[in-house]
């Protein structure tokens, strides 16, 4: 199977906030998130994003989901947990909106370039927000960090993983708990001098 699987569209006229699902948006589960029922915001997620967008930030949700090659669930399947997701936070303020969801549904051995740490569902999601076709770019990984398409594009996620995604496109990169999630490093993130927290490709 071909990726990242796309869900929405949009426009971004201003800095897009790309933002990791589990454990950032909703809580993580042990063995993934199987069904809508499973699926729990974190409390404060939806205003977040309501106060990202109040800003305007573009939202693009970047997830990794192997269980899709693994067979054990469908794109259907996913479909239902994003839609939940969409509705849980929206429930908790009507500005809550996520224009789009990159979804990446290969194993680590699949050697995608969507998977993250590799950046190829930010390079997608930035190139349909803003009608642009950028390339994926080669990582060097040892040298600096690349430039960033907008100043404050920027990346949220509970794991290493996530960073790497971010760094790889220039972006700021905030790295949370996966019990508190987005509204723990919101402040930061809409504050335009913090540039977000040093991340080392090589130590990961």
């Amino acid at each position: 199977m071909e990726g990242p699987i796309v869900d929405g569209s949009g426009s971004a006229t201003g800095p897009i906030a790309f933002i990791d699902r589990d454990g950032v948006l909703n809580y993580g589960r042990n063995g993934y998130v199987n069904h809508p029922n499973e699926l729990i915001m974190i409390p404060g997620s939806g205003n977040a994003i309501a106060r990202l967008r109040a800003k305007g930030y573009t939202i693009c949700v970047v997830t990794n989901q192997s269980p899709i090659m693994r067979g054990l669930w469908t794109v259907e399947r996913l479909q239902s947990i994003h839609n939940k997701l969409r509705q849980q936070l929206i429930e908790e303020n009507p500005d809550a909106v996520i224009d789009i969801i990159m979804t990446c549904p290969h194993r680590n051995r699949d050697r995608c370039g969507c998977r993250k740490p590799w950046p190829g569902m930010l390079v997608k999601g930035n190139n349909i927000l803003r009608d642009e076709r950028q390339p994926n770019r080669r990582i060097d990984w040892a040298g600096p960090k690349p430039e960033s398409w907008h100043p404050l594009d920027t990346m949220v996620g509970d794991r290493k993983s996530d960073m790497g995604a971010g760094w790889a496109v220039g972006a700021r990169t905030f790295e949370v708990s996966d019990k508190l999630g987005l509204p723990q490093v919101i402040d930061r993130v809409l504050d335009e001098h913090d540039a977000g927290d040093f991340y080392d490709p090589m130590r990961w």
